[in-house]
């Protein structure tokens, strides 16, 4: 079992309208790489218990994907006091994962700061 739980849409709103950090891992039961990713992303959540993750069905909760503009899986979106910060898609290494939880610059400083995309092909 992993330790990002899955969640529903209303459980999304109230996570990013919290304080601190909240990582969306957008995913699919028959995808194998996001079924790969699971351990090594519960690997990162232990080094780092404040961040509060889930994980979103893609297939339960189709509205979310769009909402998030989400087109390929796996995705994960981390915020930051209920803005997006960074951004990881399709191949997703672990130091990808740990970089923006631990960077500097990953906090948004200024409120009209854009999100740091990172997109890993």
């Amino acid at each position: 079992m992993s330790l990002a739980p899955i969640a529903t849409a209303d459980q999304v709103e109230q996570l990013l309208t919290g304080p601190g950090l909240t990582l969306l891992d957008f995913w699919q039961l028959t995808c194998a790489p996001c079924r790969a990713l699971e351990p090594r992303l519960d690997a990162v959540l232990r080094r780092h218990p404040s961040v509060r993750a889930v994980r979103i069905d893609v297939d339960s909760d189709l509205q979310a994907p769009s909402r998030f503009n989400v087109l390929s899986i796996p995705t994960m979106l981390l915020f930051h006091d209920g803005t997006e910060i960074a951004r990881l898609d399709g191949l997703i290494r672990d130091t990808d994962i740990e970089q923006p939880l631990t960077a500097d610059e990953a906090v948004p400083h200024r409120a009209t700061d854009q999100p740091a995309e990172m997109h890993n092909h």
